[in-house]
């Protein structure tokens, strides 16, 4: 199966390019659990349309600046015709089976205002775990999904079978680089955190319904606690990334969310460097923008594709400066020597003659 596919659950809601919905008027507020309701509608008709193979049906759904980031090259899907294209490799109406899906639960998260919503879900497959992120906008009453990312979950065994062939790559190589103009702070706090991991971490531990999802299956953390107890670990093993590819990045019609999705190469201690896709989610705040989800996934693709891919690593960490200790000596070694007190010496006793 096509990963491309599973790409179009979350993205066959279409969704304009940020540079056609920023200029829209702003449109009124819409109550947060309303919002979480409607957003939560469109993914069951979007699994519902999937699984009866009706195709077609999902044209009016998707538009043509449509950005969804997959695990492969041939996965990054930037066009609404190369999303149908793809979803017709896997979908046939008249196929006597169907694509089956199985959803573990769908999360959605309104911002203030009710007008855009992030997404995530954990879909099965064909015996085999998927993860994905949405960007969902509310324009009219009506849900869509901006942007969304599509990655398979392997164990750790597949990974390491993967990386023995070398068979990572940098995912969406192939895509137009797309950076929306007011996405520009967010993805500025996205790089920053590339290194300096902790200021993601305390972007991500100061919220309850904050999120992490990691490469391998089973890699889900959400709450505060258990959030600033997993990047305690990374900070520790000193993990660090680099960007190994173009960066996209897009904001919401109502200015709440931003997402920045980009190729990076992360490294740690006890850890191989490992060919990701990031796909972050930034709320607005008073103060800027804030990570309010992450999403890291593996890409996996020919052997040999990933060779030098892996050879973009993130710089070692530096060594902070150690200042030299002073000189505890009461001694300066720069003053004169002290002069060495003579001992007098004792005159000898006289003998008595008599």
């Amino acid at each position: 199966m096509r990963l491309c596919a599973l790409a179009l659950i979350a993205a066959c809601g279409g969704g304009a390019s940020s540079a056609k919905t920023a200029a829209k008027p702003k449109q009124a507020a819409v109550d947060e659990k309303q919002a979480e309701k409607g957003a939560k509608d469109l993914v069951t008709e979007i699994y519902e349309t999937l699984g009866r193979g009706n195709k077609d049906s999902l044209f009016s759904l998707l538009d043509d600046a449509l950005i969804v980031v997959g695990p492969r090259r041939q996965d990054a899907l930037t066009t609404r015709s190369d999303a149908l294209v793809g979803l017709g490799s896997v979908i046939d109406p008249k196929a006597k089976k169907k694509l089956a899906l199985r959803s573990g639960g769908v999360d959605v998260v309104a911002s203030s205002g009710g007008r855009s919503a992030w997404a995530f879900d954990t879909v099965t497959a064909g015996g085999e775990p998927y993860s994905i992120t949405a960007i969902l906008i509310n324009t009219d009453d009506i849900w869509q999904i901006d942007a969304a990312s599509i990655a398979h979950m392997p164990n750790k065994s597949a990974l390491k079978a993967e990386l023995a062939r070398d068979a990572i790559v940098p995912p969406g190589a192939t895509a137009k680089a797309k950076q929306a103009p007011l996405a520009k702070a967010a993805v500025e706090r996205f790089q920053k955190g590339l290194l300096d991991q902790a200021s993601w971490g305390a972007d991500l531990g100061s919220r309850s319904d904050a999120l992490y999802v990691g490469p391998l299956a089973g890699e889900l953390t959400r709450g505060k606690k258990d959030l600033k107890k997993l990047w305690k670990k990374r900070t520790d093993a000193k993990t660090r990334e680099a960007l190994s590819g173009e960066v996209l990045a897009g904001v919401t019609p109502d200015g709440q969310l931003a997402w920045v999705s980009a190729p990076v190469t992360r490294v740690a201690e006890e850890e191989e460097p490992l060919p990701l896709r990031s796909f972050a989610v930034f709320e607005k705040s008073s103060d800027g923008w804030k990570l309010i989800a992450l999403h890291e996934s593996l890409a996996i693709d020919e052997p040999g594709a990933g060779t030098s891919f892996k050879k973009i690593v993130p710089p070692a960490e530096k060594k902070p400066d150690v200042p030299k200790p002073e000189a505890t000596d009461k001694t300066d070694k720069t003053d004169p020597p002290k002069k060495k007190k003579k001992k007098k010496k004792k005159p000898k006793p006289v003998e008595d003659e008599g």
